[in-house]
């Protein structure tokens, strides 16, 4: 029979389960981080082993690990890393892996089939694509960790396909849709978010690059009229001239003491444009429309080439650039040989 003990310590609560060792007669012990229901499977789970013989050094089991201690280390090793939203996600994506397994079972035993079979449940179920996919990159991660930990050594999820899926078609503003989003934000006499949007445009930077901890005042350069971005994403730092709408904006903050040039919760800025988008009466766009338009104009003014447009964006290759604005270079080539008529 075994026995059951709470232990309470500075880094959270754990479970020390003691039992007898069917061979040696003595006793022995194993200590879970877990909730107390998961401990108590894995207490039921050692008492049947124990009954048949099945711990000793030849068959280790007493040793394993569930998947309930795994999310278990995993996701409070995750709160102290990742925000809130992430926290709640990976919570939700491994609560429904929970459910799947229908009973707490040895990781090692979590197979690439398991993963298989979880895969197409859930979109037999009628769930997205792009849903399982992220549930998929979160069992990844989670088990890479599991790997990290010495608790497993192969991670399940490798190998299994994401379900392909059709990206979403990021459109860009035209420049009177530009024009109806400015005067909107400006009516809302919303200076702070006005601005902003302003540096969106005059930029093109991602929705987080312009905001803190990667964008502060050490980021921009008065004198040599410059402003570093430093890519997210794992991508590298990039230096844009500030036209003189930069320019003037981040001057007329900097004279006012504004202490961080934009101090928006990302969350907040996707919600707010949502908003003013529908105020303005512009369809179909969302945060990341801000930068393509800046890429959009500068292609459809041939204010740049399509090469120039990939450095400004941060795109790591020519090819991305190609990928996202294909329309407006094509439409570029037929003027530029159409204008060939007037020449030749």
């Amino acid at each position: 029979m075994a026995t059951i003990k709470r232990v309470k310590r500075k880094d959270g609560v754990s479970y020390k389960i003691n039992f007898v060792h069917p061979i040696t007669k003595k006793w022995a012990s194993k200590t879970v981080r877990c909730s107390y229901k998961d401990a108590l499977k894995i207490k039921a789970d050692i008492e049947k082993d124990a009954a048949f013989g099945k711990i000793g050094k030849s068959n280790p089991d007493y040793r394993r690990t569930f998947y309930s201690q795994l999310k278990f280390k995993y996701l409070k090793d995750s709160k102290r890393n990742k925000s809130i939203k992430t926290n709640e996600r990976e919570e939700t994506v491994l609560a429904t892996f929970t459910d799947f397994l229908a009973e707490d079972m040895d990781i090692s035993k979590i197979s690439t089939e398991t993963i298989e079979q979880f895969k197409d449940l859930r979109l037999n179920e009628g769930k997205s694509p792009a849903t399982v996919s992220i549930e998929l990159r979160v069992l990844k991660t989670m088990f890479n960790r599991g790997i990290d930990w010495g608790l497993i050594s192969i991670n399940p999820v490798k190998g299994v396909q994401l379900p392909k899926h059709d990206k979403i078609s990021v459109r860009y503003l035209t420049i009177r849709e530009v024009e109806r989003l400015l005067t909107v934000i400006e009516t809302d006499g919303n200076r702070p978010f006005l601005r902003i949007v302003k540096a969106y445009l005059h930029t093109g930077a991602r929705r987080n690059e312009l905001l803190e901890p990667l964008f502060t005042w050490d980021n921009v350069d008065f004198e040599e009229k410059k402003v570093m971005i430093n890519g997210q994403k794992g991508q590298s730092k990039r230096f844009l001239p500030m036209n003189q709408t930069l320019f003037n904006l981040f001057t007329e903050m900097k004279e006012e003491n504004v202490e961080t040039p934009f101090s928006f919760n990302p969350d907040f800025i996707t919600k707010k444009i949502a908003k003013y988008y529908k105020s303005a009466k512009i369809k179909g766009a969302n945060t990341h429309s801000l930068r393509k338009t800046f890429g959009s104009l500068l292609i459809q003014n041939k204010t740049a080439d399509i090469y120039t447009v990939s450095k400004l964006l941060g795109h790591t290759s020519v090819k991305t650039t190609e990928k996202y604005y294909v329309d407006l270079i094509d439409d570029n080539y037929k003027i530029a040989l159409d204008g060939l008529d007037n020449i030749i």
